[in-house]
């Protein structure tokens, strides 16, 4: 895993600038700093290496062609790397390295930018093309791994940060209103919006090709399955044929693999696939000592039932503010949840023991495992959707507390898409948002806030199938895998995902939905793991990973971080914004835990 750094088109620009772009990224790949200047001084490619295969210096970033005209920095694992680099062999393509990365270059080579076609694994990369004079850049299917984009005058820049990429613009950007509209009323920033004005993600599935003198131009190559055409629900001999092969890719390292075990489903199902393909690694849980939600001890049993190495540590939590605050310098986007945190503190125990770890994120999105797939049948109707509009002039204004949840009711039975957004992050309203930050100029209205919702909602699908379909594009790609890009990156940790391989995805939401999953979620995973695992796991309530030590927290103190941080300071957020927060208010500790998290992030990365 690495962090990359690209320009192309720009007037040249002092070597101390792009060293310091560079140097941000030494968190994701301190092993090894590489950069590269084209012949014609149309593009310059930085590179920071974390290294995971073929560790020798032949491995190093950025790479190049057999005659220099194409060079790459890439960001991630290509996992069919040993089946693919014999097909580009045999097309005449020569390797001078074992790198999975190196298949990249010699695909493109192959096959211009069909070359992602033929790609699996996580990925982000840039390659340029001299003879040719032309960029290209890609993101893997599902966005595991981060790409950001400016494009000013005739100037490109990527970087696998939002806070690299913005040492390249000159002055820091202001930050995007309609992004921290987002973070009020979803928990994040959706694809392609970012932090700051002019900076974009580069959405999943997605490619960008640029030339001099032309703007860049940005293509859709995958998105997940708009049709069922499987029209029985999977057993789970048909998973494991499906499950167990993409697992074993997910192997592929020079460096020891580790496991991080929860006592859930998905993970569990990892564990027992692992030991089914005959690759048992070590299994790692954070414990959460004198928590009812402590999953540790479930989590060992499971390890020892499958003959798993496993390390159990516990984690006890002083000071959340502090932590609060070295997870805002990590992250350089701001997040309304707790789970950060969480994570912060789980990749940096993990990377005191290994360079790699395998994660159990996607099975919710892909087997239907979050609690907001129940109860779909409720009716919704006009009552829902005129209540709301008689009740959003209202709370523009300075509304009671009870108006607000008269109006978050109205709003979660506007349609299925409403009630879907509330239940996932219930905290702004988007008028609420768009009434705090009118300083900044915003309109903000239910119809931006499900804008993203709604680009991936495909009404064909039955509405779980669908509502799976939507979380796995928005809120997974930019909330999940942001949270664990950010944290594990942080500590120099690469954790990779097999739930979310592409050719699981096309296989899982394709095929026909269970009945069971109405009652009991995750059949699928539960067939599976059934005459493997103790009784205890398939029995165990779905557990959360927000932080375990809110429940004491001190919110009056909260409020008072917030009424000192830059936002209210500097009069970027209405100046009644409190009456946002009043008793009564619906999810009040959700409400002031969010704007906690961005005054904390302001303080960092305001200038």
């Amino acid at each position: 895993m690495c962090g990359i750094v690209a320009l192309a088109g720009c007037d040249e620009l002092a070597e101390p600038v792009l060293r310091e772009a560079l140097e941000a990224l030494a968190h994701r790949g301190p092993d090894n700093a590489g950069e590269w200047t084209a012949p014609s001084g149309c593009a310059w490619l930085g590179h920071r290496r974390l290294s995971i295969v073929d560790l020798s210096p032949l491995g190093s970033q950025p790479m190049h062609n057999e005659d220099g005209s194409i060079w790459l920095v890439a960001n991630g694992e290509i996992y069919n790397f040993p089946t693919l680099r014999p097909r580009l062999e045999a097309l005449g393509h020569r390797f001078y390295s074992h790198s999975d990365n190196e298949a990249i270059l010699h695909a493109y080579e192959a096959w211009g930018e069909g070359c992602v076609d033929h790609l699996q694994g996580m990925f982000a990369f840039v390659v340029w093309d001299e003879s040719r004079r032309r960029l290209l850049a890609a993101r893997d299917p599902l966005g595991i791994k981060p790409l950001y984009y400016a494009e000013d005058d005739g100037c490109l820049a990527l970087a696998s940060e939002a806070g690299a990429l913005v040492k390249l613009l000159g002055e820091q950007p202001a930050p995007e209103p309609i992004a921290l509209a987002y973070v009020l009323t979803l928990g994040y920033i959706p694809s392609p919006w970012a932090v700051w004005q002019g900076v974009h993600k580069l959405e999943p599935g997605h490619l960008l090709t640029w030339r001099p003198g032309q703007p860049a131009e940005v293509r859709k190559y995958w998105e997940p399955p708009r049709a069922i055409t499987a029209h029985s629900a999977p057993t789970a001999e048909q998973f494991r044929e499906q499950f167990e092969p993409v697992l074993k890719e997910h192997l592929l390292a020079d460096v020891p693999v580790g496991l991080f075990l929860s006592g859930g489903l998905d993970s569990t199902s990892i564990a027992v696939g692992l030991r089914q393909i005959g690759q048992p690694v070590q299994s790692l849980t954070v414990g959460f000592p004198g928590s009812p939600q402590d999953e540790a001890p479930i989590a060992a049993a499971t390890a020892a039932h499958l003959g798993l190495p496993h390390a159990t540590v516990p984690l006890v939590i002083g000071d959340v503010d502090e932590l609060l605050m070295r997870v805002a310098a990590a992250y350089d986007e701001p997040q309304g949840y707790s789970a950060p945190l969480t994570m912060f503190l789980l990749s940096e125990v993990t990377a005191a023991r290994f360079k790699v770890a395998l994660a159990g994120d996607g099975g919710d999105e892909l087997f239907g495992g979050y609690t907001w797939y129940q109860g779909l049948g409720s009716p919704l109707g006009n009552r829902g959707r005129l209540g709301y509009r008689a009740l959003r002039p209202l709370v523009r204004r300075s509304a009671a507390p009870w108006i607000r949840r008269q109006a978050a009711r109205a709003f979660a039975g506007a349609s299925a898409l409403h009630r879907h957004a509330w239940r996932l992050f219930p905290r702004f309203l988007p008028e609420e948002a768009e009434s705090l930050l009118a300083p900044l100029g915003i309109c903000f209205s239910d119809q931006e806030m499900l804008e993203p919702f709604r680009s991936h909602f495909e009404p064909t699908l039955p509405l779980r199938r669908a509502l799976q379909r939507v979380d796995l594009m928005t809120f997974c790609t930019d909330s999940i895998l942001a949270k664990v890009d950010k944290a594990s990156m942080a500590h120099s940790l690469e954790v990779r995902v097999p739930w979310l391989d592409r050719r699981i995805v096309d296989w899982a939401l394709a095929c026909a939905t269970d009945p069971r999953d109405e009652t009991e979620s995750k059949s699928l995973l539960r067939d599976y793991l059934r005459p493997r695992v103790p009784a205890d796991v398939l029995r165990r309530p779905k557990q959360g990973f927000s932080l375990r030590v809110l429940d004491n927290y001190d919110w009056a103190g909260a409020i008072e971080t917030i009424r000192q941080g830059p936002w209210v300071r500097h009069g970027l957020w209405e100046k009644n914004w409190e009456r946002l927060l009043e008793p009564g208010v619906p999810y009040r500790e959700g409400r002031i835990w969010t704007l906690l998290c961005l005054t904390r992030w302001g303080q960092v990365w305001l200038k």
